[in-house]
């Protein structure tokens, strides 16, 4: 510990929360409440809850001022993490967080704040002289995605159009489940069948589009269920029962609508995303140029659709043989194909 820092209890979080959103958010300590103002101004909403989310986490387990944060503290709240059962992945989250914060500190007093603990370097702008990370290896996780006949069975059990469109949007348009909700009236195109995707992962806007069946869904829901309830109300799905009746739908009703639908159907592996994990898998065997799928599902890596490519063997089969197709070297190389899939 640094001479004349002193152990205080952990740094202390006030959230407060509106209509399943996150309104409020203070802490006290002064920097980071720099910082996550920061992050609320430059990154999307969910990115701000994430990392104030995270950075409670991280205070409350450690209980140290930021001054006295050392590299082998973050090794003790990984300890702590990994056998409290957090996945390798939400360590990592967490240790980003982390490693931001500092990073921004080191901007404002880079005498007071000289070193990141999670993601050491000779020096802060020469990202080629990065000493070791302590974040943590992970394999490449290959996506889920859902079965037709599961899809099927699930969407006999949803009750409304507005729960069908929902689920139309994160399949077919691959939209995540906080995408989807964020849905307001003027980002509607009919002419098109596009909706105006403002609050995407990374604060990136795009512009995503409906098949006939989801624009005929949303049709249904508007006409039928919505009709000129609620007219103040800008958010295009709303609640039409209990306390939240006449309010926008939040990620966590729509969550609690799925699972409670899941397990009716005895799906009880089913959640938001694998809607949007079959979606864009299905694009990609679809044969969909993939700079455009990465466009349509706002990724920005090259390598971001990697995973959807090695599904399953049988997909590299079949695109093994359909290269193969035009070529037929049985002439000089004096065999018959045995038989087999071509």
């Amino acid at each position: 510990m640094k001479p004349g820092i002193s152990v205080d209890a952990a740094i202390r979080f006030s959230m407060v929360w509106e209509h399943g959103r996150l309104a409020c958010l203070s802490t006290s300590s002064p920097l980071i409440n720099h910082f996550l103002d920061l992050v609320k101004m430059s990154r999307s909403y969910n990115t701000w809850v994430s990392y104030a989310h995270d950075l409670k986490i991280f205070c409350t387990v450690l209980a140290k001022p930021l001054e006295a944060i050392t590299r082998h503290d973050c090794i003790t709240f990984m300890k702590e993490q990994d056998q409290a059962g957090y996945a390798d992945a939400t360590i990592n989250r967490r240790l980003a967080a982390v490693s931001s914060l500092f990073q921004e500190l080191n901007r404002l007093d880079p005498s007071r704040f000289a070193d990141n603990p999670v993601h050491p370097r000779q020096h802060w702008r020469v990202v080629r002289q990065a000493g070791p990370s302590l974040y943590r290896r992970q394999p490449q996780r290959i996506p889920d995605i859902l079965a037709t006949d599961e899809l099927r069975t699930f969407f006999a059990a949803l009750p409304s159009w507005r729960d069908r469109t929902l689920v139309l949007l994160m399949w077919i348009s691959c939209l995540r489940i906080s995408e989807a909700v964020a849905i307001c009236w003027q980002d509607i195109e009919c002419s098109r069948r596009s909706l105006r995707i403002r609050n995407a992962k990374g604060g990136n806007v795009r512009t995503v589009f409906m098949d006939p069946f989801t624009f005929t869904a949303l049709h249904r829901y508007l006409d039928e269920e919505r009709q000129d309830l609620f007219p103040d109300v800008d958010s295009l799905f709303v609640a039409f029962k209990g306390r939240a009746r006449g309010r926008p739908l939040t990620v966590n009703a729509v969550q609690k609508m799925l699972r409670y639908y899941a397990e009716h159907c005895g799906l009880n592996r089913l959640h938001a995303h694998l809607f949007r994990h079959t979606g864009i898998t299905q694009l990609v065997q679809q044969g969909m140029a993939e700079p455009a799928v990465r466009q349509f599902v706002g990724h920005r890596s090259a390598n971001s659709l990697l995973p959807y490519l090695h599904l399953c063997d049988e997909f590299v089969e079949t695109e093994f043989a359909h290269a193969q197709a035009g070529l037929d070297p049985a002439h000089w190389l004096g065999l018959s194909p045995l038989g087999g899939k071509r």
